[in-house]
This record gives structure tokens, sequence and C-alpha cells, in this order.
């Protein structure tokens, strides 16, 4: 994140209401409290997804029904509550996200992106390769579709975010 984004919308301290100023800590800069010195660290924040896979070798993608990027691809999942396990966090946004259950969970990989231009919400995303376990798949909560992909029909100008366009491409590699 930007220095200037942090300054522009964090101003205030969360502990005491004091005026943030950017202050440097050994080699990086943070936000810190000019009254009690807290320091407001803006790190990235965690989300778990999954690239489902059926027996056709198909990725499963979901259509945002949110903003941001509402109308666009995505993989299901989403941000891990404060100190959520990362596979508990995926089953949880199965669970809410399409209804089904996972199978063969696998690290797949890890990947930076920006969530939020306009409040400098950088994402650490954590993916995992999965199978649907049990359940009927039903788009719920935030998605308004899901739907499966070749490698060949995927539909890179429609997908949602640019860590995606990377993780897709090296799920063509692995597969």
């Amino acid at each position: 994140m930007s220095f200037k984004k942090a300054r522009q919308y964090f101003k205030f301290c969360p502990v005491c209401a004091g005026r943030l100023l950017l202050k440097k800590h050994g080699p990086v800069f943070h936000l810190t409290c000019r009254s009690c010195d807290f320091i407001f660290y803006q790190n990235s924040k965690p989300t778990a997804s999954a690239f489902i896979v059926n027996q056709k070798n198909q990725i499963l993608l979901v259509k945002r029904a949110v903003e941001p990027m509402k109308g666009y691809w995505d993989a299901p999942g989403g941000f891990l509550e404060d100190g959520e396990d990362p596979i508990k966090g995926l089953r949880r946004e199965m669970k809410e996200e399409l209804g089904v259950q996972l199978a063969d969970i696998q690290f797949f990989g890890i990947y930076l992106d920006v969530y939020n231009e306009r409040y400098a919400i950088n994402t650490l995303n954590i993916i995992y390769l999965a199978k649907i376990l049990k359940g009927k798949l039903q788009p719920m909560d935030d998605i308004s579709e899901a739907k499966w992909f070749s490698a060949s029909q995927i539909p890179w100008s429609k997908l949602g975010f640019p860590w995606l366009y990377q993780a897709l491409r090296d799920w063509q590699k692995h597969k």
C-alpha cells in the first residue's frame, strides 16, 4: 500500500483518536499515533479460495454479485475471519457461497493483489485445489452464478482480479 493512500484514508488512532502520522520504524514507515505511539500496521488481508475441479477436469468459477468487480468471474472463496484457520475458512466460505462440502483439499499457491483500490486493501490470496464431496451446487451469498469451464474456455477478459489470471495460468500448467 502506498503511504499516500494510508494517510488519505486512515487519519485517527483507533485507541485514543489522536492524529496518525507517518513515522519511520527501522527500515519501514508506519502510521503512528502522535499522542499514544500506537502503530497502525496495515497488513494484507488473508483470503481462502478454491479451484474446484470436476471429473472432466473443468474448473468452477463464480460470478460476483457484489462490488468490487460485480459481474466478473472469480474463484469461490472469501476473506478469513480474524484468527481463522485457512482450511476452516475455506470450508465455511464454500458452505456460505455454494452450499457444498469439499474433499481432497490441497494447497495450490499464494497470490498477492489489491481488493479495493479506494481503501488500499491488499490481499494475500491462499488458493487450494479441491473437489466437491457433497451438496447441491447452488450460488448463494454474494454469487450470482457458478459455471464449469474447461482450460480453453476460461473467460480471461471477464476475470475480476489480477491475482486470478496468474493463478489460473499456473493451474493450466499444473493440470
